[in-house]
């Protein structure tokens, strides 16, 4: 398989965040996750919904991340989360199928692959990891 460019719809996202600068991301969203496996039952995901760790942006080497479930709207967000709109937009797309800690060498084949074609992905470093039975599926935006 080869990364290929898709399309996602807009859709609604509701999650626990923080913001932290990049060397911290492996201790601290580790985390994120656990708090989010004891409050996940607060959100109101769509039926049929996987979680999602959505990177919104990357400043410098601070990065802004999300873990949550799609929701059908913003409203009745849960205390201490945060809901965010995430337009429709084109991504380049990969199924990362190996251990988690190795995420970023997909990540890697997005960008090569993005470079190969003349693609050039959101310079605010917008990821979506969408985990579904163990197999990340893994988008970066298209600017």
């Amino acid at each position: 398989m080869h990364p290929k460019i898709v399309e996602r719809h807009e859709f609604y996202f509701v999650g626990l965040g923080l913001t932290c600068e990049e060397n911290e991301l492996h201790t601290l969203m580790p985390e994120l996750w656990r708090e989010f496996s004891r409050r996940s039952h607060e959100i109101p995901a769509k039926p049929d919904s996987y979680p999602l760790d959505i990177s919104l942006e990357r400043n410098g080497t601070k990065y802004s991340q999300c873990v949550g479930y799609p929701v059908s709207s913003l409203d009745g967000i849960p205390k201490g989360m945060k809901g965010h709109r995430i337009p429709a937009a084109r991504y380049v797309f990969w199924k990362h199928e190996g251990p988690d800690i190795e995420i970023w060498k997909s990540f890697e084949k997005i960008q090569r692959f993005a470079s190969k074609q003349g693609i050039e992905l959101d310079p605010h470093d917008f990821k979506i990891d969408e985990t579904r039975d163990d197999v990340h599926h893994l988008y970066q935006r298209i600017r």
